[in-house]
């Protein structure tokens, strides 16, 4: 181990980020859901329910997994007018949705 101490990561799920947004602002996070996108424009993000959405940035980290249940991790942001956001770090398969 590094002398340098790790930031932590909160593992939380949509409804959380979903219900308490400016509680998790800027803060590293740990979720998963479903991968959804629409090309026109092109926008991807991870959903438990229409509700319960996290868009996701850069879109590429994604792509590749649309109808897909991922676990994402990384910098999570949240603005009343331009909703819940993730900065994705990694990405990886989920067991389920």
């Amino acid at each position: 181990m590094s002398g340098c101490a790790q930031e932590r990561v909160s593992e939380v799920t949509l409804e959380q980020l979903s219900g308490a947004p400016a509680a998790f602002d800027g803060e590293r996070v740990r979720t998963q859901g479903t991968v959804q996108a629409i090309h026109d424009p092109e926008h991807y993000w991870i959903e438990t329910t229409p509700r319960n959405r996290l868009a996701i940035r850069p879109g590429s980290a994604v792509a590749n997994h649309v109808g897909e249940p991922v676990v994402v991790e990384g910098r999570f942001s949240w603005h009343p007018e331009e909703g819940r956001r993730l900065q994705v770090d990694s990405v990886m398969a989920a067991e389920g949705p």
